[in-house]
């Protein structure tokens, strides 16, 4: 998972949550003070009562805890755009002072990990690569054996980190984790060669 996969998780949460209001991505909003035009993640904007409540939702997709820097940026940016709230929604928590900054702030920490994360993109088809455990294999590419040879499908995936391949022939059943550079041979017979690159077939199972 990249930043901006993660990016499209936490909005993809936020439009999914019912009775929100209105929330917009990546969009631009003038300093109350320069005039000039501020990024935001996620704009959430509800009205009531002949008003319109902004809230400023910022993902954080950081290896480490955000800091308490982080936490007053965000806070800037919200007070720079007349938000009445601030949120900000971290892959791997913060820091005990950061949490302080933002319980007297008015802003909300959240956690959204990358299981849940991925779990929101594609809810079926990823697992956390079990070689390097850095990031996923989303099986999302289909095969088939090729136009003269009898139809057989397989959905493929591999790790963007370490290319760890998982293979599922539709075929017999095979579920397999396999490593760049090996080969394994399904039940039905298809050899499946995993390189840097690629997955594909080497030998179909009625080839002599």
């Amino acid at each position: 998972m990249n930043w901006q996969e993660y990016q499209e998780a936490v909005a993809l949460l936020y439009e999914k949550a019912e009775g929100i209001g209105d929330v917009k991505r990546n969009a631009y909003i003038p300093d109350k003070d320069t005039g000039q035009k501020r990024q935001i993640d996620l704009l959430i904007e509800i009205a009531s009562k002949g008003h319109v409540v902004r809230i400023v939702v910022d993902a954080k997709f950081h290896k480490d805890k955000i800091d308490v820097k982080e936490v007053e940026s965000v806070l800037a940016l919200a007070a720079a755009v007349q938000a009445c709230k601030a949120v900000i929604v971290s892959l791997n928590g913060w820091t005990e002072p950061a949490e302080i900054k933002a319980s007297t702030a008015n802003l909300d920490l959240r956690i959204l990990d990358i299981e849940d994360a991925l779990d929101i993109l594609e809810p079926d088809n990823w697992c956390i690569c079990p070689q390097c455990l850095a990031d996923c294999i989303l099986a999302d590419a289909s095969c088939f054996n090729g136009l003269d040879q009898p139809f057989s499908l397989a959905v493929i995936g591999q790790c963007r980190s370490c290319r760890e391949a998982l293979i599922w022939c539709w075929d017999c059943g095979l579920h397999e984790f396999v490593s760049v550079g090996q080969s394994i041979e399904c039940s039905c017979g298809h050899l499946w060669d995993v390189k840097n690159d690629d997955v594909y077939v080497s030998r179909y199972s009625n080839e002599d």
